[in-house]
Formats: C-alpha cells, sequence, structure tokens
C-alpha cells in the first residue's frame, strides 16, 4: 500500500512555490519573499529526510537524487538549448542588442549541434545553465546538500559508531555554515558550493524540526504565531534580504532567523489552510508540481509578455525580456497566474500517464 501523502507538507511546498513565482513576478514585496521561501525547500527536504542503515540503502539515495534531481536539471537545460534557436525565431529569446537596455538581460546567440552537445556535458557537470532554465539552480543545490548530507550521516553513523547524531551533524553544519557566510562575503561560488555550506544547516533545521515534533494547536494559536513569525521577518527587512541563488545574506544568524521565522509563518498557514479543503487541496496540488512549475515558469511567463506587447503594440524582441517586461499594477498577478497555471495544466497529463504505468507495473 502506498504511503499516504502529509496534506499539511504538501500545502507548505505549494504555498513555498507560489511564493517562489511571486517572487520572479515582478511584485512589490518581492525582497520580503525572498527572506525564507528557498530556505523553506531545503527545509522541508531535511524534514523527510531517513538515514541509510547500510551501504545498499545509501546507494539507493543516491540513485534517487540523481533521477528526481540531477536528470531534470540535464533534461531541462538540454531541451531549453535544443529549442534555442526556435526560440530565437520566436523571440522568447533574442540576439537584439537592444535587450542589454533593460537590467539582467542578455543577447543570445544561435546554436549548433556540437553546441548542444557540448553544453549537455556541462549540465551534467552542474557547470552553468540556461536563462529559461534559471531557477534550476535551486534542484543542483538540493542534489549537492542532500547526497553530502546523507554521505556525512552515514560516515558518522558507521565510521564513528554514534548512534544519535544530531550533535555531531549540528557541528558539521554549523563549520558549514561559517564557511558559507565567509564564502557570501569573498563572493566564490564555484559550482555552487558556497550555497552548499550554506544551505546545508537548514537542511539540519528541516531534520531538526521533524525530531523536536509539533504538538497540536487550535487555530487561534495558530493564527498568533504565524503573525509573531510575520512580524520578526518584517523587522529583519530593514536589515537585508536572503538571495540564496547567489549566497549572498547579511549574516549567518540573519539567514538562521529569517529561515526559522519563515518556516514557523508557513507551517502555521499551511495548517490553517488544511481547514479550507478546497484550498488545502490547490495548494497541495501545487506543491505536488513543484519541479514542473521550477522548471517552467519562466517560459510561461512569456505568454503575459506577448498578449502585454499585442495590447500595447511593443516591438517584437522584448518579448525576450527576462524574466518579466511589464512591472506595476496587476501585472505580477498575471505573471504569478501564468507561472502557476501553465506548468500544472502541463503536468496533470504527465502525472496520470505515470500512474498508469505504476498501476499497470504493480498488477504484473
Amino acid at each position: 500500500m502506498a504511503k499516504q501523502r502529509d496534506t499539511v507538507l504538501d500545502a507548505m511546498r505549494g504555498i513555498g512555490i507560489v511564493l517562489m513565482v511571486v517572487g520572479h513576478s515582478g511584485f512589490g514585496g518581492s525582497d520580503f519573499i525572498y527572506l525564507f521561501h528557498m530556505a523553506l525547500f531545503f527545509m522541508l527536504s531535511g524534514y523527510f529526510f531517513r538515514p541509510a542503515e547500510n551501504a545498499a540503502a545509501l546507494g539507493r539515495f543516491c540513485l534517487r537524487r540523481v533521477l528526481t534531481l540531477w536528470l531534470p536539471f540535464v533534461a531541462a537545460n538540454t531541451i531549453f538549448t535544443i529549442f534555442n534557436n526556435l526560440f530565437l525565431k520566436l523571440n522568447i529569446l533574442t540576439g537584439d542588442p537592444r535587450i542589454l537596455e533593460l537590467p539582467g538581460n542578455q543577447v543570445t546567440d544561435p546554436v549548433t549541434l556540437k553546441d548542444i552537445v557540448g553544453r549537455t556535458v556541462h549540465w551534467c557537470l552542474f557547470d552553468g545553465g540556461t536563462q529559461l532554465g534559471g531557477a534550476l539552480w535551486f534542484v543542483q543545490a538540493l542534489f549537492q546538500i542532500s547526497i553530502l548530507y546523507a554521505v556525512v550521516e552515514f560516515a558518522l553513523r558507521k565510521v564513528l559508531h554514534l548512534q544519535d547524531t544530531l550533535t555531531a551533524q549540528g557541528l558539521v553544519s554549523g563549520v558549514l555554515l561559517l564557511l558559507g557566510w565567509h564564502c557570501s562575503r569573498t563572493g566564490w561560488n564555484v559550482w555552487g558550493l558556497g550555497i552548499v555550506a550554506s544551505g546545508y544547516c537548514l537542511f539540519y533545521l528541516g531534520m531538526l524540526a521533524h525530531r523536536i515534533g509539533q504538538p497540536a494547536r487550535k487555530p487561534g494559536m495558530r493564527a498568533v504565531l504565524a503573525i509573531a513569525a510575520f512580524a520578526v521577518l518584517l523587522a529583519l527587512l530593514p536589515f537585508g534580504s536572503v538571495g540564496l541563488a547567489g549566497n549572498q545574506y547579511p549574516h549567518w544568524l540573519f539567514l538562521l532567523t529569517a529561515s526559522a521565522a519563515g518556516w514557523v509563518l508557513v507551517y502555521e498557514i499551511a495548517h490553517l489552510a488544511a481547514l479550507r479543503p478546497m484550498l488545502g487541496r490547490v495548494l497541495a496540488a501545487l506543491g505536488r508540481a513543484t519541479m514542473p512549475i521550477v522548471i517552467l515558469h519562466f517560459l510561461s511567463f512569456k505568454l503575459v509578455t506577448w498578449l502585454g506587447l499585442l495590447a500595447t503594440g511593443g516591438e517584437s524582441y522584448l518579448l525576450a525580456a527576462f524574466p518579466t517586461l511589464f512591472t506595476g499594477g496587476a501585472w505580477w498577478l498575471a505573471y504569478t497566474a501564468a507561472g502557476l497555471a501553465l506548468p500544472l495544466l502541463v503536468y496533470q497529463p504527465y502525472r496520470a500517464v505515470k500512474q498508469s504505468i505504476l498501476c499497470k507495473m504493480g498488477k504484473k
């Protein structure tokens, strides 16, 4: 029998993925969202982590991470590269130098078969990525962190003969956090290893949250805790924000405080959302579609930009504006809706086919 999913934790993923898309949509409050939204995913992964009891189990864990994280990273970036020339013709990407007048944009050149093969090799080694696959930095970091954590956990248990590694892993995560903060201050982040050093402690915090557990609370108390966590995050906002994609944050203690407050905020909101069955189901569905949303939301934004250009008569090369072209007003709502709905529509047939195949395999 398949293990029943925790709808609250799925809803937490759903809230997190909504916040990620909103943060990329041009929303005016993105700095607040950036305080905790990606840390939340590292912590959720740590929450679900279970130590490998032997070398075979460790191997299976690593293989699952290869299939669920490394493979989507490589496949998505490779597919975006294969479609590079088509995207140029459609103005989803552009070689027009005028695009450089918009901050954060780049000129894209056509690719050859040799380019596709060469770049795929780089994607396999986590060396760079495509513009449309820009959010996949998180997938890379999660792969690296989870594999490292599992190996360290296995070594602590087997080599040092530790039954309970909570303290030892806390020391390891503390050392890596200080190293990650040093990398943040110096700007060193080769192969994303600065992010790995900083994010390891977030993975550990998720595991710690699972170990501590959460007592049952009445809705009123959950609302109070959510408001308190929100207040803490607001108090932190004047001192800076968190850009884990570039391993940037003001201080290691700032990162820990913001991440912990963000966890409490989203955890309590997810429980409150579960009281509304329809809302809980929607968030849980989004939480289960995290990977396709991460991969496709930037591309989905192009639909809104295209419709906006049709309405305003803008030049076609502006469709390549990344991640969005139109700002102010309710544009961020339109970008968010497209960034969530289109990947979800793509995911549903895939999910149905996958479940059908698994069901047939289970009958054999």
